[in-house]
C-alpha cells in the first residue's frame, strides 16, 4: 500500500464516522487543486521553518474556511505530517476506494475550466461506452489542458485536450 492510499484510508475512516464521505471526497478534491494552483500556498503549508500552528492558521481561509470539520482535519494531518505534497494523491486514492465499494472505476478528468452537471452526465455516459464499465468520474479543473478532455482510467489514457493537438501539430510541423 502507498503512502497516499494509506493516508486515504484514514481519511475514509474518519470520514465515514461523521457520516460525510461525499463532502469529504468532493473539499479534499477542491484542496488539492486550490494547493496545487496555488505555489504560495503550498510554501507556506510545506514550509518547515514555519511553526505548524501558523501553517494550520491558513485552514482558516479561503476554500479551506466552509470544509467540512473531517476534511479540515485530513489536510491538518497532511500538513502536520509534512505530507501536503500528496493531497492530490490522496484524493484520488480516496475517490477510487470510493469508487471501488460502489463497483465502478475511477475516470480521473482533466478540463480546462468547471463543467455543468449535465455535461458531467453526459462525459461518464461517453466514456461508460467507450471502456465498457461503470465510472466514477472525479473532474479536475486543470487549464493546462486548454479545452478538450483528458481522462485517465486505471492505466488507460483518453486524451482529447487541445494542448495534445497543439502538441501533435508542433510535432508533425518540426518533422
Amino acid at each position: 500500500m502507498s503512502t497516499a492510499q494509506a493516508y486515504a484510508t484514514a481519511v475514509r475512516a474518519v470520514a465515514e464516522a461523521e457520516d460525510a464521505l461525499e463532502a469529504v471526497g468532493t473539499e479534499l478534491g477542491a484542496i488539492a487543486q486550490a494547493v496545487a494552483s496555488d505555489a504560495e500556498l503550498q510554501r507556506a503549508l510545506s514550509d518547515r521553518q514555519v511553526p505548524l500552528e501558523r501553517r494550520l492558521r491558513l485552514l482558516d481561509a479561503g476554500v479551506f474556511a466552509t470544509a467540512h470539520p473531517a476534511t479540515r482535519a485530513a489536510v491538518a494531518m497532511l500538513v502536520g505530517a509534512e505530507r501536503i505534497g500528496l493531497v492530490d494523491e490522496v484524493a484520488t486514492a480516496l475517490a477510487e476506494q470510493a469508487a471501488s465499494e460502489r463497483d465502478r472505476s475511477l475516470a480521473e478528468v482533466r478540463v480546462a475550466t468547471a463543467l455543468s452537471e449535465a455535461q458531467v452526465t453526459a462525459l461518464r455516459a461517453a466514456l461508460e461506452q467507450k471502456v465498457g464499465t461503470a465510472l466514477e468520474l472525479r473532474v479536475v479543473v486543470d487549464p493546462s489542458v486548454v479545452g478538450g478532455v483528458r481522462a485517465r482510467i486505471g492505466d488507460t489514457v483518453i486524451d482529447g485536450s487541445v494542448a495534445r493537438r497543439i502538441a501533435q501539430l508542433r510535432t508533425r510541423i518540426g518533422s
